[in-house]
């Protein structure tokens, strides 16, 4: 009797120990916490961290799209992602893995060899570690103004892992780039930017900043990532962990995507709300963004996924054959010419909706990238005899840039692609016209350049693909009027120091141009009887950056376009 009491005690301690392992399990996939005690420790405002001035400016901050010359992984004793995703990021790049020892090096490389990695893309780095959430606590990338790559630091807001804190400034050390510290405690998986000054957060960055008021955060992130505009938005999923790349996700500057819930999900309100608002917010480009929709009736975290240069990483769900394939279309059609690849979670750390891809990988920005900064046509335009495109091009390398490979191509409706060779001007910039095209005509068009380091790079990033896309107005004319709502011509939107107001055919016309903030108080105002030849020069740079309305009164009516301006 006493034996089968010991054995049925055994059997409920061993039972109880495999729950609460499980347990313990899926409360670290839910909230990226080591154990549930995290959840109550209050945030430390007085942790290691080390504040620094803000970076010379102009700052740009990175995008995930933008080249990559490594990815970081860390490895605190185990792994949360497969060996397969690991193997494909190691032939596309160099995988930075961060272990704690020598002997656990020698136990990865030993299964990367096993697995299939390529380890002659392989580095190691040997620190301490207290998780593998690189995305929460591994370093932003920034371009400083004197054209490097550098790294912002931050307090990480987890209050008990000092040593995944500390990660930043190890990096930095390690990939020798500059370090700076932004004095805003954050985390990685709720913040990403589209590379010109546009950035999305939920209002977890408010919660776990009550000293900081919203402008003191936008002040900091301007001076610190070069954020002009910060969507500051609710989060929809309704779970603790309140990060943005949960439900969210930049595809491109233009392009966002927002996950999708059955309507009998609680939160359906709540997604539908946050697309609406994505779909009425003018991008970086100057245009709406153009909101994709991936469905997770079950919890799938399909917008957890890694851009990484040409390819989209997704992460797939046991079982879900059929929504793994619909995400997958998802990608693909918003994002031509990429190679999308799902993955498998491993049964040890599977893929959650609140921990999935995204939060275990970390990518590296290319320090010597070839980088071309262009704000392209898109949408209507009006006929014209010809249309300038100029691009600014900038070898982070230092290196010269080959001239005859400054170009971009072009076609017309469903013609071939023309090739024209772009002009050096002035500083960085490089210009040339397409021309030949007719009303009612839609003109597609990439841009082309290399430097001596050598680097290639287009733009946009992946090309002939998914180039720019405009159109003319059906009916237009070049010689006699323009559609109604061509008659003010306001660019270019995003604006830096200068903006121009072109009055079309409206000789003589009486009025003024004025430019108001969103509070509807008047910065710039001037009168058109100032200018008579109708081609209006406004300066802008004492603005300071954010979203502008320009109103044009004339005799015939009053127009308004929404503006942005950065600096």
């Amino acid at each position: 009797m006493k034996k089968q009491i010991a054995v049925s005690l055994l059997l409920m301690m061993l039972a109880s120990w495999a729950f609460s392992q499980q347990a313990s399990t899926l409360f670290q996939s839910k909230y990226h916490m080591l154990d549930s005690s995290e959840l109550y420790t209050p945030l430390i405002k007085s942790k290691a961290f080390t504040p620094t001035a803000p970076p010379p400016a102009p700052v740009r901050s990175v995008a995930e799209w933008e080249p990559t010359e490594a990815v970081l992984v860390a490895y605190p004793g185990s792994f949360g992602i497969p060996y397969s995703l690991i193997a494909e990021m190691s032939q596309d790049c160099k995988v930075i893995t961060i272990v704690e020892s020598s002997s656990q090096q020698t136990s990865v490389t030993n299964s990367y060899n096993s697995n299939g990695v390529n380890i002659a893309n392989c580095l190691f780095y040997i620190g301490p570690l207290e998780s593998y959430w690189i995305r929460d606590f591994g370093p932003w990338f920034i371009v400083n103004g004197n054209n490097k790559v550098a790294i912002v630091d931050f307090p990480y807001n987890r209050s008990n892992r000092p040593n995944d804190d500390n990660i930043p400034v190890l990096m930095a050390s390690y990939l020798n780039v500059p370090l700076y510290g932004m004095d805003v405690t954050h985390t990685g998986g709720n913040y990403m930017s589209d590379g010109l000054g546009a950035a999305a957060s939920t209002t977890l960055v408010l919660d776990e900043n009550s000293s900081l008021t919203q402008s003191d955060i936008d002040t900091l992130v301007k001076n610190f990532l070069g954020i002009t505009n910060y969507h500051i938005t609710a989060d929809p999923l309704g779970e603790y962990i309140m990060h943005i790349d949960c439900w969210g996700k930049f595809l491109d500057v233009d392009k966002i995507l927002i996950a999708q819930v059955p309507v009998s999900n609680s939160q359906y309100s709540a997604y539908e709300a946050v697309a609406t608002y994505w779909q009425n917010e003018i991008s970086s480009y100057g245009n709406n963004y153009q909101v994709y929709r991936v469905y997770e009736d079950n919890g799938q975290p399909y917008t957890n996924s890694f851009i990484l240069n040409n390819k989209v990483l997704i992460p797939f769900a046991s079982g879900s054959t059929s929504q793994n394939n619909a995400a997958k279309a998802v990608y693909q059609q918003a994002m031509p010419g990429y190679e999308v690849i799902g993955f498998s979670q491993l049964s040890s750390a599977p893929w959650e909706a609140t921990d999935a891809m995204h939060c275990r990988v970390h990518e590296v920005a290319d320090r010597n990238m070839l980088y071309i900064s262009h704000y392209p046509l898109l949408g209507e335009k009006p006929l014209l005899s010809q249309y300038l495109i100029t691009a600014t091009i900038t070898s982070l390398s230092n290196s010269t840039i080959i001239a005859d490979s400054v170009w971009f191509r072009y076609k017309v409706n469903n013609g071939s692609w023309q090739q024209v060779s772009m002009n050096h001007t002035t500083g960085n910039t490089w210009q040339g016209y397409i021309s030949q095209v007719s009303a009612g005509d839609t003109i597609r068009y990439y841009i082309h350049a290399s430097d001596q380091y050598p680097k290639s790079v287009t733009h946009p990033l992946i090309g002939a693909p998914d180039p720019h896309k405009f159109w003319i107005a059906e009916g237009a004319n070049i010689s006699t009027t323009v559609s109604e709502k061509e008659k003010t011509l306001v660019f270019p939107n995003p604006a830096n120091k200068e903006l121009f107001v072109v009055l079309r055919h409206q000789p003589e016309a009486k009025g003024f141009v004025k430019i108001s903030n969103n509070l509807g108080n008047t910065v710039r105002q001037i009168n058109l009887s100032d200018y008579p030849n109708q081609f209006i020069k406004l300066d802008v740079s004492g603005l300071d950056a954010g979203s502008y309305f320009v109103s044009v009164q004339t005799d015939e009516k009053v127009t308004t376009s929404k503006i942005i301006i950065m600096h």
